[in-house]
């Protein structure tokens, strides 16, 4: 095998002078003992070769070589055991694996690390929608998640609480609460509680019947497939402030209780017991079995709300977004009432007619008890 390069024909174990080997290798450890970052040369290690008569290096010395040949090494990807050389920025993806052996994401070795925040459990965000968790007590918080620089004064009456518990606290960057409210607005602070409970819907019926024939008649608001749960968490808060006594919901093609719900009901979820019906039109049924009359809402119904005795045991029935009540369930209610609409849109939204209606109710239910 022969050195090429530099029209140098001779064999790679006789140098061309040796003295001249033992100079380059001379100025190579010289280099070497002055600090510099240089490698052994192919001139030190023939000329090594040569006093021990063995074989030297194949490569001569990149720096003697001419500048266009020293570009087209350069230019040649480096070897290092059969295997092309990387630069660090090109390193490929490495995978984490978590402590059980499973893989968890795909993340380069000079990615940032933040934080992980657990999200188990349902999640209740907002100064006064935690506030009126806490106080209630219902369901245990098991800890409370706040942004890194939130007011202290608007969370003082929260942290108080917390303390006095024992729930623990933690703080996390806003990006992370953010997640956990799923882009809602959090104003500073999270609770993580146990998953919203649904009451039975037999306890809520005995809850209803119990209150026939007494000063305060039982008044409940059954909803007949509200999807949004914006909305379904606005009329739980017209129920919780209006003073009625339960929601029913049907458990299919409705929306559940979320944490959009309990956002939107501002606190009144603790406090308004909401139970799933497998079938309204049977849940009317037992209603009426327990005296209680089905009241439902159509845009032609031949009276208007104000018109109905509200003061006498009333469950009121409010349709869906777009559709209204379904026809079964409209055939099987006691009475229809309507509110009347002036302008040009056909229908107001659900949560609004739900205020509107029971706050009838309570204005009729106030004046009977006038002496």
């Amino acid at each position: 095998m022969k050195h090429r390069g530099n029209n140098d024909r001779r064999p790679r174990n006789r140098p061309r002078d040796a003295d001249a080997a033992r100079t380059r290798d001379g100025d190579s450890r010289t280099r070497d003992s002055q600090g510099s970052h240089t490698r052994d040369t192919p001139g030190s290690r023939v000329a090594n070769a040569y006093e021990r008569g063995g074989k030297g290096g194949s490569r001569r010395d990149d720096s003697r070589a001419r500048p266009d040949e020293r570009r087209a090494q350069e230019e040649r990807p480096r070897m290092r055991c059969g295997a092309p050389e990387f630069r660090r920025e090109e390193l490929p993806a490495r995978r984490e694996v978590r402590p059980d052996g499973a893989p968890m994401s795909v993340a380069r070795d000079d990615a940032p690390r933040r934080p992980r925040v657990e999200d188990d459990g349902a999640h209740v965000f907002g100064v006064q929608p935690v506030l009126e968790a806490l106080r209630a007590g219902a369901r245990p918080v098991e800890r409370l998640t706040l942004a890194e620089g939130a007011h202290e004064s608007r969370l003082r009456e929260i942290l108080e609480i917390a303390r006095y518990a024992d729930i623990p606290v933690r703080r996390v960057p806003r990006t992370e609460l953010q997640r956990l409210a799923a882009g809602a607005n959090h104003q500073g602070v999270v609770a993580t509680i146990a998953a919203a409970h649904y009451t039975h819907a037999e306890d809520l019926l005995d809850a209803l019947s119990a209150r026939v024939g007494t000063n305060d008649p039982p008044l409940a608001v059954v909803l007949d497939g509200v999807e949004d749960p914006r909305n379904l968490g606005a009329v739980i808060r017209t129920v919780e402030c209006a003073g009625a006594h339960g929601v029913f919901v049907p458990e299919r093609r409705a929306s559940g209780l979320t944490e959009t719900v309990a956002k939107a009901a501002a606190g009144a979820l603790e406090y308004v017991p909401v139970a799933r019906a497998a079938n309204v039109v049977r849940l009317m049924e037992e209603l009426k079995g327990r005296g209680v009359w089905t009241v439902g809402t159509a845009a032609d119904a031949p009276k208007d709300y104000t018109e109905w005795d509200w003061t006498q045991p009333s469950a009121l029935l409010l349709g869906g977004e777009g559709e209204g009540l379904r026809r079964l369930v409209r055939e099987r209610c006691d009475v229809h009432v309507r509110i009347p609409l002036l302008g040009r849109i056909e229908s107001l939204n659900v949560s609004v007619a739900a205020g509107i209606i029971l706050y009838e109710a309570v204005r009729q239910r106030r004046k009977s008890r006038e002496p």
